[in-house]
């Protein structure tokens, strides 16, 4: 029999035992910090570790990609089963850990009847027994934690609980620092990115305070915690004209085009809500492009579309010059040969007047028409526009007997917009209706105004419709009559330039082109504008 003393004694020192292992359990979890790297936690861990559990291989596995691979060991110089090294699926030890879910304790591994793919390099280390503990989080299986020693038996029951503690604790140190590791990586991918790009991006507040910005070259040096409207010049110093405003009210993404400062530079602002849970939002994302050199050239490529539309109305124009300067040199002549009663003479002043302010109407409105564009938006009325445009084309289309039906609704207040780029938009609607009557009797062109709420963006809008009979649009280039040189008409007849610009240029406005078109029975294009318009504005 074991004496009473010996066998309290034998307890007592079991429980120290198990209490000294608790306090490393303790201290080793304490020590570990998420940003550790995992050679920096297997050293936190070697140590303490050495005093309660004999070992002469230690290292811990994670699984990546379906794979286990070994992240960090002791001894560190250790080649075979060292850092880098997988272990296979089919038949491993420390795999069969993480099947069970639960620790695998091998006593005599060079005698062990079951043969493992990793015995013979264990045993080229002269490792006899060892302990493989699964990593658990959360009931998941995230690596193992190995332990191998040179002796056979090296482990008892109790070690078996202890490494099983240790690794429940070790397993959620590894997590966290391997969760940080993917945070950190992910932050720096978004900053990298965020500085990357080579327009101006930032975030602010609703109180419109720049809480971050990228490193544009135009603001590397400004610092954070200022309003953005001060901040930059993208919106002329004045945060009214900028898409934000209209963002954090509506929780919805907002674009708009604004002059710079200088009255020069061409801002292209988008805002972009990052909305809380509630739907609202607590900062918004703006994003700021230069376009002033995109805007130069395509005001080259409207003078170009101008210029084919002039080249078609100047017979037109010739026509219509013809008939008042007749009547003025005739005129002329007749007082010049002979003298008239005052009431003849002043009938025939008259007449020479009134065709030589029709001259001058013709002229100024093709010359205003054919004019480099300015981007100033000022108001304007649409009516006015319309017959600015009808002036310069109704010869070509009544010539070719087609009837032109006006329907405007008078109640139509002004909007803001350019009205050279506005007429361009009409006289390229008309002389495309024309074209699509060509051959066709009792044609008609029917030209229209309207104002309503807009279906997409639920904001009132005006709507110019210019409609005819002819042939149609067939279903299978409807999407593409809005390409860059598309056209279906005759060579030397058409640029394909027309409605691309015409496109550019609504679009520009704020607005749209909607077409409606039946084979055989007509189209329908509708000019969309906003009725209230900021898309380019001032800075004074």
């Amino acid at each position: 029999m074991i004496p009473p003393n010996e066998s309290i004694n034998s307890v007592i020192e079991e429980l120290k035992r198990q209490n000294s292992r608790l306090a490393i359990i303790n201290q080793i979890a304490q020590s570990i910090n998420v940003e550790m790297s995992y050679e920096e936690i297997i050293e936190q861990v070697a140590t303490p570790l050495r005093s309660v559990l004999p070992y002469d291989l230690l290292s811990f596995c994670l699984l990546e990609n379906d794979q286990l691979i070994i992240k960090s060991g002791v001894p560190k110089e250790q080649k075979k089963l060292g850092v880098g090294w997988k272990l296979s699926r089919q038949n491993s030890a420390p795999w069969k850990a993480i099947k069970d879910k639960s620790c695998f304790l091998r006593q005599d591994i060079w005698n062990d009847s079951h043969r493992y793919m990793e015995d013979g390099t264990l045993r080229s280390l002269g490792i006899k027994s060892a302990i493989m503990a699964p990593l658990l989080v959360k009931n998941e299986v995230i690596g193992t934690l190995n332990f191998g020693s040179k002796l056979a038996f090296a482990y008892s029951e109790n070690d078996f609980v202890f490494v099983e503690q240790m690794a429940d604790q070790l397993a959620v140190c590894i997590n966290n620092s391997r969760l940080f590791s993917e945070v950190l990586s992910i932050k720096s991918e978004w900053e990298q990115t965020f500085q990357a790009v080579p327009d101006r991006l930032f975030l602010i507040n609703p109180s419109y305070v720049v809480l971050r910005h990228n490193r544009s070259k135009e603001i590397t040096n400004e610092k954070t915690n200022q309003v953005c409207y001060k901040m930059f010049s993208c919106c002329g110093g004045q945060k009214k004209y900028c898409p934000s405003v209209t963002a954090f009210k509506t929780g919805r993404p907002a674009v708009q085009e604004v002059m710079g400062r200088d009255n020069k530079t061409i801002f292209n602002i988008s805002a972009y809500p990052v909305s809380n849970e509630k739907g609202r939002p607590d900062y918004m994302v703006i994003y700021v492009q230069d376009i002033t050199a995109r805007r130069n050239m395509e005001s080259q490529l409207f003078q170009s579309a101008k210029f084919a539309a002039i080249g078609e109305m100047a017979a037109g124009v010739a026509h219509e010059l013809n008939s008042p300067l007749t009547a003025i040199i005739g005129n002329t002549e007749l007082l010049a040969r002979k003298k008239m009663s005052c009431e003849t003479t002043e009938k025939l002043l008259q007449d020479i007047k009134s065709c030589s302010q029709r001259c001058n109407r013709i002229i100024q409105n093709l010359l205003t028409f054919s004019r480099q564009d300015s981007y100033a938006f000022e108001p304007i009325l649409i009516h006015e526009v319309i017959k600015a445009s009808l002036s310069l084309v109704s010869y070509q289309i009544k010539k070719s007997n087609i009837n032109i039906i006006e329907r405007f609704n008078s109640a139509i207040p002004p909007i803001m917009g350019n009205k050279q780029q506005l007429e361009q938009v009409i006289i390229n609607l008309l002389l495309n209706a024309r074209d699509a009557l060509e051959g066709i009797s009792n044609s008609v062109i029917e030209i229209s105004t309207e104002m309503k709420c807009d279906h997409w963006s639920q904001e009132p809008v005006i709507m110019v419709n210019v409609s005819d009979n002819g042939c149609g649009i067939p279903d299978n280039i409807k999407n593409n009559i809005f390409n860059l040189f598309f056209t279906t008409k005759e060579k030397m007849r058409g640029t394909g330039l027309g409605l691309s610009v015409s496109l550019g240029i609504a679009q520009t406005h704020g607005g749209r082109i909607e077409v409606s078109s039946t084979l055989e029975k007509g189209s329908v294009f509708t000019l969309v504008l906003p009725l209230v318009n900021h898309s380019v504005v001032s800075s004074d």
